[in-house]
């Protein structure tokens, strides 16, 4: 809504400096058309911006939890190498699609606005890290029940 609001404000901008121009202020009215041009390519993202939030908000990414596994989102998934095979930069790493119970050697869960629960298991050189901040605190919070009744030793290693 914000960038439909700057493009509409943008395409009123522009009017203006046609009519600036128009009446021989060419100085201002040049101005006002390019701050306008630039300004009403948010009327191109605001309906893409509202479209993909829509689809989000229909269709979300679920942590799934099986009797024997936890099923990543795309999301949760990290970042693969690039072509040459190196890690990117500051990027999430690489995790399965897929952790079975078995392969989870700890987990550490940390609270609050910063809290995050650390997943290091056998699949995966990087350690598995999932943000509370991200979930509601019920579903943390539960997700964190099911853990440690999924895999009690996990916790107190």
């Amino acid at each position: 809504m914000f960038l439909a609001l700057i493009g509409s404000i943008a395409a009123a901008t522009l009017t203006a400096g046609v009519m600036r121009i128009t009446s021989g202020d060419m100085p201002l009215g040049a101005l006002l058309c390019v701050v306008g041009l630039i300004g009403s390519s948010a009327l191109v993202f605001a309906p893409i911006l509202m479209l993909s939030g829509l689809r989000e908000a229909l269709n979300p990414e679920y942590l799934m939890l099986t009797s024997s596994a936890m099923v990543l989102p795309p999301r949760l998934r990290g970042v693969p190498p690039d072509a040459q095979g190196n890690p990117i930069p500051n990027a999430p790493g690489p995790q399965p699609e897929v952790i079975p119970f078995s392969a989870i050697r700890s987990i550490s869960c940390g609270s609050g606005p910063t809290g995050r629960m650390r997943i290091d298991h056998s699949l995966a050189p990087t350690t598995l890290v999932l943000l509370e901040y991200l979930m509601t605190p019920s579903d943390y919070e539960t997700l964190e029940k099911l853990l440690r009744a999924a895999v009690p030793a996990a916790f107190t290693s």
